[in-house]
């Protein structure tokens, strides 16, 4: 039988759950990623693991059941969480530095 956790918790939740859209989080100055625990379906104390299966780093683990963490020495800042994370609980600063070609106006 394939079936994942959120399968098994469709029936408990409302039906729009999983699919209202929030804003992601406002970074700090300094920030690079943030996991924000009011949109985190772990921290509300449901059942999600995506972000930590999909982090090849390992740098998402979670302390217990339900409390997600991030090891910032081992992110990448790949943001392979942040698209799986059927919340938006997750925010990675963008790379905002673009590289110039010396083409002047």
């Amino acid at each position: 039988m394939d079936c994942s956790r959120r399968d098994l918790l469709t029936g408990f939740m409302k039906s729009d759950f999983w699919e209202r859209p929030r804003e992601p989080a406002v970074l700090p100055d300094g920030v690079d990623i943030l996991l924000d625990k009011d949109a985190c379906i772990a921290w509300g104390k449901g059942i999600c693991t995506r972000c930590e299966d999909v982090c090849k780093p390992h740098a998402l683990f979670f302390v217990g059941l339900m409390n997600p963490r991030v090891l910032l020495d081992r992110c990448t800042l790949c943001a392979d969480c942040v698209d799986v994370c059927p919340t938006s609980a997750i925010v990675v600063r963008a790379d905002t530095d673009e590289q110039q070609t010396g083409d002047t106006a």
